[in-house]
């Protein structure tokens, strides 16, 4: 119990000192911002852009996938309703429908695997471009702090200093340009 004491005490030194002591405070005051990085990756405009482009890419994808999956469809039904075909075609569409679903498996793997990339860069590319918006913004706020809620650790904030809607009409506005 005694060894918490002393800690907070040292903490509380090293805190005044670093800050109370050098004048931070008194000189300067502190100036903070928070925002919602969810919330403008929910709303944006340009997001939503860049979800249709996502949305386009994948339906062009599909079409030739599903193109093999119904001639995988045809190939069971002739399996099916083939009681009267000689072994050697039974077998025939038997390969032929193995092939067939060896390659949607593998094309929709790659689906998989290009479609993950794709919304992965396109996040990364709405995060960085956001970040930057958010660093011109708060300079032009004077913020000391700028901090995001989710990655930040805020756990409560007034709503004077949530500047996530300034930061989300700055992002729209600014990708709206060429």
């Amino acid at each position: 119990m005694q060894k918490k004491g002393i800690i907070a005490a040292i903490s509380f030194s090293v805190i005044f000192m670093a800050f109370g002591a050098s004048g931070a405070f008194a000189a300067e005051s502190v100036k903070i911002g928070v925002f919602d990085m969810q919330k403008i990756l929910r709303e944006s405009k340009t997001v939503e852009g860049y979800r249709e482009k996502l949305s386009r890419q994948i339906d062009a994808r599909k079409k030739p996938i599903q193109e093999k999956e119904a001639a995988a469809r045809e190939l069971e039904d002739k399996l099916r309703k083939g009681a009267d075909m000689s072994p050697a075609d039974r077998q025939s569409v038997e390969e032929k429908l193995a092939n067939e679903t060896k390659t949607i498996k593998r094309m929709k793997e790659d689906f998989d695997s290009d479609f993950q990339k794709t919304d992965r860069e396109l996040a990364q590319k709405a995060v960085a471009e956001i970040g930057g918006i958010a660093r011109k913004l708060a300079e032009k706020e004077a913020l000391t702090v700028l901090l995001e809620k989710s990655a930040g650790g805020v756990v409560y904030s007034k709503d004077n200093v949530d500047i996530t809607q300034k930061i989300l009409s700055a992002y729209d506005e600014a990708m709206k340009k060429p």
